[in-house]
């Protein structure tokens, strides 16, 4: 989903000015400002002086003078929206020809519909003041006026949304209704023409757009035994999580006075940190940063904090999001919160001073990987060295041949103790980067010990072990099934597609069929970022051995970038097929059985008859 041309200029102006006229013509920094030689008339001297404080250009000599905007219209002859378009695909932006709004009147209508729930949920925790809202945010140490700035409401269990849209008047009460249901915030009674809320009886946490618009919601169960944990509004045509990060709208002055960015992972690490005064934070909406987010965070300021969660789905992250910023030549620090787990656990622990300390000592999360790759014991076999040195490749990559690349490989050989000269190392790593782009493989780090070279970080951190050392027996899971459970699991938006209704239909290992109609049941209803803590908490059930490894293989491999379409529909149809052809050969595997205790010659070449005509099916599939 693209951005429109108002809400890109949005983006735009919250970008400093210089960010953006650097872009299209050289600039000086001079005092806190920059200035420029003036491209609208001879100038010699630096007579344009711009001002990201005010976000304006002016030049003292022929009188230029303007915003960001106006200054790519002059300079390249183009009309406003050119303008925008051009600078909006700099900045990573996908702009769309017409604005929803004019393109789609469903648009406006739904965006409505998010709104008055927004305010129904924030009036019935002001007005109601339910003991489970007051409860959570006693809990959480929340004070009013955080509560009032990030809209914080509760859900009823009384689906007030739904009773809200029928009261609407007979022209718009169709509509809003189609629409509320199309973009999840209600749902048909299973028995009735009816409908019910999305959420109920949930904390509700508003998502606002880099503009400030309401789009969606993230709610958290507060109720015993109610699942899942946290349940989210579903991608619509109003709603991309992809392209938002939650609490930018309110982070965006802050980015710039402080002129540094921290990047956390859930909406309460932002709203703790906010509390505490450290309001340049954002959260991902995910696992992952989408480049147009990276793009317009580098653009504002070119110091990048990770602080996500340290259990291994929280490192995962980071090193994903670290590695696409070095690909831009951006090099993270990393905000260590041990003992505690995350942010808001540290903030409420141990205070803001000492997270003030944390951050001046940050080191760059890269310096915190080879940290971690390298063990306290240094092995002595130069095979092991050699082994961990191309793990620190692996992490150096993003940066291809920038000089902290090369210098952090030399010094990383030199500690290992390895002999070879700077240009022998250097030549190593270049040659590891050429065989990773001949065979377009992305490198994960790995943790190489003395006696296990090959177990990868991220393997040792998250694999799964048999509760109680139980190991459940079961029939051997068909190789077309363990593949589509395999992949399923890998890429659970694939049940999404009306292929898995079939697929399930014809799958006939049990544990398989229960597992992925597990996935096809969660996936819609929680946040990306909760798939790995869900696929975890799986493989601590007992579980047969295959289904384990399943599970394990997925929490290793799992990725937040999407398959596409295409790519999705034709893989679920190959699987369609391979069920079917397993179908035949397991009916055709019994007929065989059947023939060989035929009573009579009859029964025989009957039942022969039946397995030719499996065949012929099974030779139409081979051609």
């Amino acid at each position: 989903m693209g951005q429109s041309i108002s809400e890109t200029k949005e983006i735009i102006r919250s970008t400093p000015i210089s960010s953006i006229i650097t872009m299209y013509h050289p600039i000086n920094k001079r005092g806190g400002n920059f200035e420029a030689i003036c491209p609208f008339h001879s100038d010699t001297n630096p007579s344009l002086k711009i001002n990201d404080g005010m976000g304006i250009y002016k030049c003292f000599v022929c009188g230029a003078t303007g915003d960001a905007i106006k200054f790519v219209q002059d300079k390249l002859n183009l009309d406003f929206k050119e303008s925008v378009k051009d600078i909006g695909s700099n900045l990573g932006i996908q702009v769309e020809e017409k604005t929803r709004e004019n393109s789609d009147p469903r648009y406006d209508i739904a965006l409505r519909v998010v709104q008055s729930a927004n305010k129904l949920y924030r009036k019935f925790a002001q007005e109601v003041k339910p003991d489970a809202f007051k409860e959570f945010a006693q809990k959480r140490n929340l004070k009013v006026e955080t509560l009032e700035d990030f809209q914080i409401g509760y859900a009823p269990g009384n689906s007030s949304l739904t009773s809200y849209l029928q009261n609407l008047p007979e022209d718009k009460k169709a509509m809003a209704t189609k629409l509320a249901e199309e973009i999840g915030m209600i749902r048909p009674q299973k028995f009735g023409n009816g409908h019910y809320d999305f959420f109920r009886d949930r904390v509700t946490f508003p998502i606002w757009d880099h503009q400030g618009k309401v789009r969606g919601f993230s709610t958290r169960a507060v109720l015993p035994d109610q699942k899942p944990k946290y349940l989210n509004s579903r991608e619509s045509f109003v709603f991309d999580k992809g392209n938002i990060m939650f609490g930018f709208n309110f982070a965006k002055k802050a980015i710039r006075e402080q002129d540094a960015v921290i990047i956390v992972e859930g909406n309460m690490d932002v709203i703790m940190l906010h509390q505490f005064g450290f309001k340049h934070s954002v959260a991902t909406m995910g696992v992952a940063l989408s480049p147009s987010s990276s793009k317009i965070l580098i653009n504002m300021t070119k110091n990048i904090y990770l602080a996500m969660d340290s259990d291994p789905a929280g490192i995962a992250a980071m090193s994903r999001i670290n590695a696409d910023f070095l690909a831009l030549n951006i090099v993270p620090k990393f905000i260590d919160f041990s003992p505690s787990k995350d942010p808001d656990e540290f903030l409420n622990e141990f205070g803001r001073l000492e997270l003030i300390q944390r951050i001046e000592e940050a080191p760059s999360f890269l310096d915190y990987q080879i940290g971690k790759l390298i063990p306290d014991e240094i092995p002595e076999r130069t095979d092991l060295k050699l082994e961990l040195l191309k793990q620190v490749f692996a992490a150096l990559a993003p940066l291809k041949t920038h000089l902290l690349a090369t210098e952090k490989a030399i010094q990383v050989a030199k500690n290992l103790g390895l002999r070879s000269s700077a240009e022998d190392i250097i030549k190593e790593y270049k040659e590891f980067l050429d065989q990773a782009r001949q065979t377009n493989k992305t490198f994960k780090p790995q943790k190489v010990a003395s006696v296990q070279p090959n177990i990868t970080e991220f393997q040792e951190d998250v694999s799964i072990e048999p509760v109680d050392n139980l190991i459940i027996e079961t029939i051997a899971i068909p190789k077309v099934e363990r593949l589509i459970l395999e992949t399923i699991l890998t890429h659970p938006e694939s049940t999404s597609k009306s292929q898995i209704i079939e697929i399930l239909d014809k799958l006939q290992h049990f544990e398989v069929k229960r597992i992925v109609s597990w996935v096809k049941e969660i996936y819609l209803e929680i946040d990306e970022s909760d798939y790995i803590l869900f696929l975890k908490e799986k493989g601590e059930e007992s579980l047969p051995v295959e289904i384990k490894n399943a599970l394990s293989k997925a929490l290793v491999n799992f990725k937040p970038t999407k398959l596409d379409n295409k790519i999705m529909e034709k893989m679920l149809t190959d699987f369609l097929t391979g069920l079917e052809i397993q179908a035949l050969k397991n009916e055709k595997a019994k007929l065989i059985e059947k023939q060989k205790s035929a009573q009579t010659d009859e029964e025989g070449l009957s039942i022969l008859g039946e397995i030719q005509v499996l065949e012929k099916k099974l030779r139409a599939y081979n051609k």
